[in-house]
């Protein structure tokens, strides 16, 4: 167990008022925002071309690694890479020529299948008469007002001016031109980059290295050398899934008889890009097309099946093979960055948002004044068990802390459990007591949901009913000394030790004994914490009147080190099965649990 004070991940910002410093990081967010927004037609290309490199730098390597010069490898597998791109990209073009070609004739069907779904649907009429109402009104209010009068308006005619174009037949041609010039400018000015920063990577890693201090080159190598393998490891992995996946696609689109389905299984890998919704958004146009030219429903049933179908057996098959843990990032983050980035980029944003947030939770995870954005975008838990453990029993919520104490309880660790978890979590719970933040009434709901939560993890464990308790547990005045009297009897069933547990309040001021236990040979007065010697003094005397005849324990779970009078749990249970030896099991079986030394905050 960790010693107190407990670790704190930085003091609470309920209690802290609202400083400058959050006020310049909002400011700081909002220029953030805006130069990413209006800036987007510089950054957006830069962006693409820095992720490319880190897609194909691997492939640059693996030539030169095969003794290909540099220059050649870069050129070669630059040109192989977009000569793929531009490919595809014009097979595309082409399927989408022909399918938009082919749509006049299935206008017929597709308004049979509107009319026929109108009419299947109990509201067509209502919806048809709604329309009409509506289509009505707006006739009505066209009409020119009678009040008005019957006076003559005299309209003034507008000269037309007819130009010809200084182009003449060119100009068909330059009308084309003036709507790819824009797109094929931010291409081939992301080509030249990739090529430049393939170039020139070790020259711009030693820059960036530079800018951010070489103070802690460690650390900055780390950081450089995790952000390009996620985000090529990424890339790859994902190019991989999405092509196959879009190739199956369209293979079994082809064999249904859909017409493009090349088209469809591009944009289904295009599409998947975007997290979760890709697969869904690419299926629309498919099952469009499926309704348009099937006689009945039954082939767009099949082509909607089988979309669904090939995405869950790559989505909860494929992609935790190939991705797994490499992306580091909460479902949650990535839906709220696709969202973020979508809104600020467009269509592109939607495709950059994963890598993008990648980039900001591997500068989180090694800068330490972002140290937040690991907390929010990363997949890995923020909490200590021990620190989860305290907030459940804060929320009253016995279920969830079972759940985190499931894999304990598979393993047959109880024990352990105590000891690294439950414990130091109600050590928190004490902290939090001495401060005076933890009032009386929360402490009572702590050691009531800590005693449901044994019930669930630990419950009669190795008990028998006809067992005579040897061995009677007293707590301490306190609901968290009570909590922790509940923890030892959970350690005494798992040491299948008898024993019996006093109510909360059994040697408080003023309580009196019923009737004297019989059989008992040890009474255990239990503690969180070790106390004063006055108050133990004091305790002592009013749980000697329980069993006069049985021998007194005072059990803590953490000890000052000063304070010999008072036994560890392990070292408690090394001396009750003394008298139960065809019971228990040995001192040296049990081991010695450290013993947590004391700090009072």
């Amino acid at each position: 167990m960790r010693p107190l004070p407990a670790k704190i991940f930085g003091e609470s910002r309920l209690t802290q008022p609202l400083n400058q410093n959050v006020v310049n990081g909002l400011i700081i967010f909002l220029s953030i925002c805006a130069i990413l927004y209006f800036g987007q037609q510089i950054l957006i290309p830069i962006v693409l071309a820095i992720l490319l490199s880190f897609l194909l730098s691997p492939l640059v390597r693996m030539l030169q690694k095969a003794r290909v010069p540099k220059t050649p490898a870069i050129i070669g597998i630059v040109l192989i890479a977009f000569s793929l791109l531009f490919g595809v990209a014009a097979v595309v073009a082409t399927t989408l020529t022909n399918l938009a070609g082919d749509l006049p004739h299935y206008e017929s069907n597709l308004r049979d299948k509107a009319r026929s779904l109108k009419f299947a649907t109990s509201g067509g009429d209502t919806i048809e008469k709604a329309a009409n109402v509506l289509q009505d009104l707006q006739t009505e209010l066209q009409k020119p007002d009678a009040a008005a009068g019957t006076a003559p308006i005299s309209v003034k005619a507008i000269p037309v001016e007819v130009r010809q174009s200084n182009f003449g037949p060119l100009d068909p041609v330059i009308s084309v031109v003036s709507v790819l010039i824009h797109p094929m400018t931010q291409l081939g000015i992301v080509i030249l980059m990739v090529v430049l920063i393939l170039f020139n990577k070790e020259d711009l890693r030693n820059r960036v290295i530079r800018l951010l201090g070489t103070g802690d080159l460690n650390r900055t190598t780390l950081t450089l050398d995790e952000a390009g393998l996620r985000l090529s490891k990424l890339f790859t992995a994902q190019i991989v899934v999405n092509a196959s996946t879009g190739a199956f696609i369209a293979i079994a689109l082809a064999i249904i008889g859909i017409p493009g389905a090349i088209l469809w299984g591009v944009l289904t890998a295009i599409l998947r890009f975007v997290p979760y919704v890709g697969t869904l958004m690419s299926s629309v146009f498919p099952v469009i097309i499926a309704i348009a030219i099937g006689d009945g429903w039954t082939l767009a049933f099949i082509t909607a099946g089988t979309v669904l179908a090939v995405e869950l057996l790559v989505g909860q098959i494929l992609e935790p093979i190939f991705f797994g843990k490499m992306t580091g990032l909460s479902p949650v983050a990535i839906v709220a960055s696709a969202a973020f980035w979508a809104a600020l980029w467009g269509p592109i944003g939607l495709i950059l948002a994963t890598p993008m947030t990648i980039a900001l939770l591997v500068m989180g995870r090694n800068i330490e004044s972002l140290a937040f954005f690991e907390v929010l975008l990363g997949s890995e838990d923020v909490l200590t068990p021990d620190h989860a453990f305290y907030q459940r029993m804060l929320a009253a919520d016995p279920i969830e802390a079972a759940e985190l104490a499931d894999d304990f309880v598979k393993e047959d660790r109880i024990e352990d459990y105590l000891n690294t978890v439950a414990i130091p979590g109600l050590l928190l719970a004490d902290n939090d007591q001495r401060r005076g933040v933890l009032s009386n009434e929360r402490q009572t709901a702590i050691a009531f949901t800590f005693s449901e939560l044994l019930d669930e993890i630990v419950g009669d464990h190795g008990m028998k009913d006809d067992e005579a308790p040897s061995v009677l547990l007293v707590s301490a005045p306190g609901a968290l000394n009570f909590a922790a009297t509940l923890a030892f009897s959970a350690l005494l069933k798992i040491k299948n030790i008898p024993h019996k547990m006093m109510a909360q309040d059994a040697i408080s001021p003023g309580k009196t004994a019923d009737d004297e236990p019989s059989g008992v040979q040890f009474v255990c007065l239990c503690f969180l914490t070790s106390p004063t010697d006055a108050k133990l003094k004091y305790l002592l005397r009013r749980v000697t009147a329980l069993a006069k005849d049985a021998k007194t324990l005072s059990i803590a779970w953490a000890i000052a080190p000063d304070h010999g009078a008072v036994q560890s749990p392990a070292n408690a249970l090394s001396i009750l099965p003394k008298l139960q030896v065809e019971k228990t099991v040995t001192a040296d079986a049990l081991g010695d649990a450290p013993v947590l030394p004391l700090s009072v905050a």
